[in-house]
């Protein structure tokens, strides 16, 4: 494996910038940052929009001088912050405290989610998803999960996911999804023209849409597809659409053969808010049917 080797030299690169040593738990924690933003699938089963390689690779820059000023923070700061009372046991050490309502408003919290509404930012728009069942777990970042999607025994029945585009809706999709070609030219900027791209995404199987819908009472898009056996290269490879310019666009890519792909593009008051769902080779038609509450259940503040 290479991996670790390689996690070691961008620190010592970093470190060889400014300071010369970190404290053991700090260095742990950098490498730890740079092997999970180096996955195209960060936590188990998510099934994550993938970045280009500079893209991760300068993701993965960040991460160090993240994680590298947190440890400042907690391990250096407190011994030379100027003269003042010292933080209560219960504070929350934070490099800028006053944004910690945003950050926590923009997507929930990492871990299961309890039944009930939760917060959440699209696009610079808020809203609300409504979980009816226990078993959803947040990444904390773009998307939530229900049970697993790779599952030879047939116990997934209950497997689904969503990925919530937070920063802004994607602008295209591919031409040749195995070779990341971007359509040329790129769709229309309208939910109607993203739609009548997304479904006609080479490769892809167009199972209903594109149709006209109303989404927490926005006009909206709703296209479903399906990711065929011979698509032609691995899932992981086969691309479907992006957000942002080439090389360095946000993209998504097929989870598996034989899932179910939902999109809904929704026009509120001229910003697109784009939702993927998914359901499984072993989902159930209840998983799908969750799947649609959960959209309907969606309430904008």
């Amino acid at each position: 494996m290479t991996a670790p080797r390689n996690t070691d030299r961008l620190i010592r690169a970093f470190l060889a910038e400014g300071e010369t040593d970190l404290p053991d738990q700090v260095y742990d924690a950098v490498r730890r940052e740079i092997d999970r933003t180096d996955q195209r699938v960060v936590i188990g089963l998510w099934r994550t929009p993938v970045m280009s390689s500079t893209a991760r690779i300068a993701l993965a820059a960040a991460a160090v001088v993240v994680v590298a000023l947190i440890g400042y923070q907690f391990l250096v700061a407190p011994n030379v912050s100027s003269p003042g009372p010292a933080p209560s046991q219960t504070d929350s050490p934070s490099l800028a405290p006053s944004a910690a309502p945003t950050v926590a408003l923009a997507f929930p919290s990492a871990g299961p989610l309890s039944v009930g509404r939760h917060s959440l930012t699209l696009s610079g728009v808020r809203l609300s998803i409504e979980l009816t069942t226990e078993g959803w777990i947040s990444n904390g970042d773009f998307g939530i999960d229900k049970g697993t999607y790779v599952d030879p025994d047939g116990n997934g029945a209950e497997s689904a996911g969503f990925i919530f585009w937070r920063n802004s809706a994607p602008d295209n999709v591919y031409a040749d999804p195995c070779a990341g070609t971007p359509l040329s030219p790129p769709a229309g900027p309208s939910a109607a023209e993203l739609a009548a791209a997304v479904s006609t995404v080479p490769g892809t199987e167009l199972v209903s849409g594109p149709s006209a819908v109303t989404i927490g009472g926005y006009p909206a898009q709703d296209v479903v597809l399906t990711v065929p056996e011979d698509i032609g290269c691995a899932p992981q490879d086969f691309n479907l659409w992006y957000d942002g310019a080439p090389p360095d666009e946000l993209g998504r890519y097929a989870t598996e053969l034989g899932s179910t792909i939902y999109v809904w593009i929704i026009d509120v008051d001229g910003t697109l808010v784009w939702i993927d769902g998914e359901t499984y080779v072993f989902s159930s038609p209840e998983a799908a049917q969750e799947v649609q509450q959960i959209i309907d259940s969606i309430r904008f503040e």
